[in-house]
């Protein structure tokens, strides 16, 4: 187990040195609602990062088409989030944890 967290955080840390121009953006998630963001893809995959002041910073690392592997950093850096996450049939811009239904969404 730690191992595979290992190897997620590193590809995390790998895929964020490969960032495309941040932009600024509107998210969603379960815990905070809406609000202002910047969104930042990464890797070349649809890999992302969305990062506001005062929020937690989440990024979904794509594992395969519709699949995502979540993280999230609470200020002392990226933590798994139970997962897989898949993209929302519903709401393209969204995607959702199969373990648990948390849901980020970018606009």
């Amino acid at each position: 187990m730690r191992a595979v967290l290992f190897l997620g955080v590193c590809g995390v840390a790998l895929a964020l040195s490969q960032t495309a121009e941040a932009k600024q953006a509107r998210c969603y998630n379960s815990d905070d609602g809406d609000y202002a963001c910047t969104f930042t893809g990464f890797g070349g995959d649809g890999s992302f990062k969305v990062s506001a002041p005062t929020k937690p910073s989440y990024s979904l690392v794509m594992e395969g088409r519709g699949v995502a592997n979540g993280f999230a950093d609470y200020g002392s850096g990226n933590r798994a989030l139970p997962g897989p996450f898949y993209r929302s049939d519903a709401d393209r811009a969204c995607w959702v944890s199969d373990a648990t239904n948390f849901t980020i969404c970018a606009y």
